[in-house]
Order: structure tokens, then C-alpha cells, then sequence
């Protein structure tokens, strides 16, 4: 590249000038000009725009600025040069919302406030590019540090477009400036353009560019590495996710961790947020983000929310994401496994951010839709007993004491059962589990293998209603293989696609953890029906 030659040509004409000249104070000012340009040259050889450690607020700390002055005082005087000279005005208007220009100067605020532009993206890596805040001019600011004449890295760019993309749909006008406003802010403007699809081709991105700034160019290296990006299929804006939040899900675990949320899903995610209300569902939530075009929902909240979320997903054709913030989270236990229980939120989020959906079961129990289990007996009754407030003060525990009322109480009932095609069959049991999908805490659906929820068939568990305790079929699910329950005297289990449960009058049962009545269960598979954003590993 000319400009490492050129660097490095005066770094060595001026190393030799302060090696000959006798006069110390000017040999130290012409060694350390030669050193700055040293290491700029550097810079520009490793690609590393980082050392001038420009701050995510466009500062430049003091310390770079006095060990790059001589380079720094250079670039400077060019810039003011080349803007008083320049053929075209320092801001100019590209499309309805997007802007080309030069580095910003303080007496740049009145045109910035008079075209409306409240959002900026700075190119440059060694200006310090906000020295007029002092103005106090309220701006959306995104640094891409990258070194004059060069390009921006693939994950660069990647950042820069999808910034610009979100304050795009949010009707903000925006410019995009480098130096002069030629070459690396171009770059990113005609990537911007290509991805968005309004333009068809670079040359139909600068064409349209150099219609307005006619200074606007790309050199023969940033042409190639546009080329080549194109060409790769780079050019890709973030997928669009809506992340639906319960803000009294888990005791008002979403005011916490939004902000954490937020920071890991905006790196990759173009991001909505749609929070239920009293009068507002997570359903009506959904509903309203499949309006506004999101392909991707993401229920942030407990079992509960997430099946309402799923309930439009699979309607719609949508990906389902989760982020548990209820008391169970059952299902996050589920397709995220076990490093999910020590840290659920970093883990679901990491997981999310990696776009890996598959195609899952889920199941209708009496026309509602079941991503879990469905049950009656021990199951139901612990749902009943932990109660909002009894979750919100001792989580996990609520459920474990509900549990423990309900095996005290050990009150069998005697249901009629068909599975699939075969002829009723009469069970007389304290607790029957229907599993799409349940993980190993959920201890009464575990009769064979944990539940899959990619195998089409739905896992029926059910303990016999003989014994004095059921503590000991509960420690046999709990303890036991695969082989040893089945062996079992006090456990059964089956597969199936479907199964109707006669009961001997309208009864309390669960559905992933929501408590209805009626006096039957029916309750049938479909297979693959959504689409989950899961860890790769737990489902390949």
C-alpha cells in the first residue's frame, strides 16, 4: 500500500536527520515524529487500527495523543487543508435517510440539527471525533475504527450495517463520515446499500453515491475486499428478533438482567422488546411482533409464557427462542441442558446468539397447545399448592413442599385410559404424566428415558396406586436406569402418538405447569411442528 511506503520513506529520512543533526531538542522532535510514524506504519502492516485505543465514545485517550503528535498535528493540518479546498460541501444527503461526510468539526452541530441527523457512525481510528459534545447535541453514536485507505474487517462491517439497518426501521436519519468522506465511509455506505437491496451491484451503489458526492471513490484494495465480501454472501443484515417479556416473570427477574439481555442479543440480533401487561399477553405480544415482520420470538419469562409464545410460533411458522426468567424453567432445562441450571440466562443467550433451530414436537392436550407434560394426580397438585407468592419467596422449594403435600395426601383415582388405537384399559394411580418433553427434574415423567421431543411420541408415566407411600416409586424414577423401572412393580411406562384420559368427574389437571378442569384428557403428538433455537451439541 502507497501509504505504508510513504510513512515509512519519512520515518527513516527523518531517523537520519535526528541522527545527524547536532542540536538535541530538534534531533528528539525529528526522532520522535520518526517513531509515531514507526508505529504507524506498523498499524497499517498487522492491520491494527487499535493503536490509536480510540474509546467507544470517539476519544482518543491523552496518552496516544502525545505519542502520535507529530503524526496526529499531520493528519490534522491535512484535513483542515483538504476540507477548505474540497469540490464538495462537508455533509451531503445520499438516500431520504442516510449522509456522507467529512471528519466533524464543532461548527458542523447547526447543519447536523438542521438537516434532523441524530445518528452517527464514525470510520476513522485516528481522529479524536467528538470534540464538540460539548454542545450537549443528543446523538446515537458507533465507532468502526479503521486506518485511512483500508477496509473494514468482515465482523466490522457486519456491526456497522446492522447498526445502521436498526436506526434505519427506527425512521432516524444517519451519517456515515470518515476523514474527507471518500473512501472508508463510502466503503460501509455501499455495503449498506447492497445489503439493504437498494442497489443491485456496487457499481450501482457508487453510482448512486458518486450522483451526489462526486469525490466519493474506492481504491483498487477496498474495490477487491467489497468484491470479495459481496461474493462470500456477507452482505447479511441481522436476522429480526422479538424478545417478548413477562416483566413479573420469576418475581421481576426481567427488570435485573434486561440490560445484560439486551447487550448479548443487540450484537446480533435486530431486537424489539414487547412486554405483557395485565390486558396484554404474551400471545397478544407475539401476535403484535409477526405484524411487525420478526421471524424469531423469543419468550423471556417462565414455562408459562414460552407456551404462549410457542402457541404463535407454531401457528405462524416462527423460530421460538427462550430465556428463563420463571421459577421452573422446565423447558430452558430441556434444549439447553445442564450448564443452563447454574447460569440460565448467560447460557440461553450465548445459545440463542449462535442461530442453530431445529424442528421439535410439541402436543395438544384438550384443543391447548403442551411443549412439557400434561398431568393428573401428584403433578397437578403440586402445580396447586405453590402458589405466585410461595414461588416468588422460595422458588424450586415452593414446587418440592407442594410435592410433598401431595404424596401425603396419596389419593389414588381411577381413570379410563386408551392409548393410541387399542381398547380402553382401567388404571387406578395417584399420578399419570404425559411427557412431550420434561427434564430430569421433573422426576414423575421419567418411567424410561428422558422424554425426546424430536421422536414424534408422546412418554406416559403413571404409578400403581397400591402402595402405602409412593416414596419408594418416586426414588425408583428418580434413582433407577432405564431397565430397573422397567422391571419395576410400581412404575409403567408406554409411547405413543395419542392417548384420552376418562376421568370419574371433572378433575384438576396440568398443562406445563397451568392448572385447568374437565373429566378427560385427550392429548395428541405433532411431530416437528416448531421451530427452536436449541444448543447444537444436545440436539445433532
Amino acid at each position: 500500500m502507497k501509504m505504508v511506503k510513504y510513512y515509512l520513506a519519512l520515518a527513516v529520512v527523518l531517523l537520519l536527520a535526528a541522527y545527524y543533526i547536532p542540536y538535541w531538542p530538534f534531533a528528539l522532535v525529528l526522532f520522535w515524529s520518526a517513531a509515531a510514524l514507526f508505529a504507524v506504519s506498523a498499524a497499517y502492516i498487522s492491520g491494527y487500527p487499535q493503536v490509536f485505543r480510540k474509546q467507544e465514545d470517539g476519544r482518543i485517550p491523552v496518552y496516544v495523543r502525545w505519542l502520535f503528535i507529530p503524526f496526529l498535528v499531520g493528519v490534522q493540518l491535512y484535513n483542515l487543508y483538504a476540507r477548505k479546498t474540497d469540490k464538495v460541501p462537508n455533509i451531503q444527503q445520499i438516500t431520504d435517510q442516510l449522509y456522507l461526510g467529512t471528519r466533524l468539526k464543532a461548527n458542523d452541530i447547526e447543519k447536523l440539527k438542521s438537516q434532523g441527523i441524530d445518528c452517527i457512525l464514525d470510520v476513522t481510528a485516528e481522529f479524536d471525533s467528538l470534540d464538540w459534545t460539548s454542545y450537549r447535541y443528543d446523538v446515537a453514536y458507533l465507532n468502526i475504527p479503521v486506518l485511512d485507505h483500508t477496509s473494514p474487517t468482515e465482523a466490522q462491517l457486519t456491526t456497522a450495517i446492522n447498526w445502521l439497518e436498526q436506526h434505519q426501521l427506527a425512521e432516524r436519519k444517519i451519517l456515515v463520515h470518515c476523514a474527507l468522506g471518500r473512501g472508508r465511509s463510502v466503503f460501509v455506505m455501499a455495503a449498506f446499500l447492497l445489503a439493504s437491496k437498494q442497489a443491485k451491484s456496487i457499481e450501482d451503489a457508487m453510482q448512486l453515491i458518486q450522483s451526489v458526492r462526486t469525490t466519493a471513490r474506492l481504491n483498487k484494495h477496498q474495490l477487491r475486499a467489497l468484491e470479495r465480501i459481496q461474493r462470500g454472501g456477507l452482505l447479511q443484515l441481522n436476522k429480526r428478533l422479538a424478545l417478548i417479556a413477562n416483566p413479573v416473570a420469576g418475581g421481576g427477574k426481567w427488570a435485573t438482567h434486561q440490560q445484560t439481555i439486551l447487550s448479548y442479543l443487540n450484537a446480533h440480533f435486530r431486537v424489539r422488546v414487547y412486554q405483557t401487561r395485565e390486558d396484554y399477553s404474551a400471545a397478544d405480544c407475539a401476535k403484535q411482533a409477526v405484524e411487525d415482520n420478526y421471524n424469531i420470538l423469543v419468550a423471556c419469562g417462565g414455562d408459562g409464557t414460552v407456551t404462549e409464545v410457542a402457541g404463535i410460533a407454531v401457528e405462524q411458522n416462527k423460530t421460538l427462542g427462550i430465556i428463563p426468567l420463571g421459577t421452573a424453567n422446565a423447558l430452558s432445562q430441556v434444549v439447553y441442558g445442564k450448564r443452563s441450571v447454574l447460569n440460565p440466562i448467560q447460557t440461553a443467550c450465548e445459545i440463542l446468539c449462535e442461530q442453530y433451530a431445529t424442528r421439535v414436537d410439541t402436543a395438544s392436550c384438550n384443543n391447548k397447545l403442551m411443549l412439557l407434560v400434561s398431568a393428573i394426580g401428584f403433578e397437578s397438585k403440586m402445580i396447586e399448592h405453590a402458589d405466585r407468592e410461595e414461588k416468588n419467596e422460595g422458588g424450586q422449594f415452593a414446587y418440592l413442599a407442594g410435592l410433598w403435600q401431595a404424596i401425603r395426601q396419596n389419593e389414588p383415582l381411577t381413570v379410563t385410559v386408551a392409548f393410541d388405537d387399542a381398547p380402553p384399559v382401567k388404571l387406578n394411580t395417584p399420578s399419570l404424566v404425559v411427557a412431550n418433553a420434561a427434564p430430569k427434574s421433573t422426576a414423575l415423567a421419567q418411567g424410561g428415558d428422558e422424554p425426546d421431543m424430536t421422536d414424534g411420541k408422546l412418554d406416559v408415566t403413571w404409578l400403581q396406586a397400591e402402595q402405602e407411600t409412593p416414596l419408594l416409586s418416586l426414588a425408583e424414577l428418580v434413582f433407577s436406569n432405564k431397565q430397573r423401572k422397567a422391571a419395576s412393580d410400581n412404575i409403567s411406562h408406554k409411547k405413543v402418538s395419542n392417548i384420552t384420559v376418562s376421568l370419574p368427574s371433572t378433575q384438576r389437571y396440568v398443562i406445563d405447569g397451568e392448572v385447568y378442569e374437565d373429566n378427560h384428557l385427550h392429548i395428541q403428538t405433532a411431530p416437528g411442528s416448531l421451530s427452536l433455537l436449541v444448543d447444537q451439541s444436545k440436539f445433532e
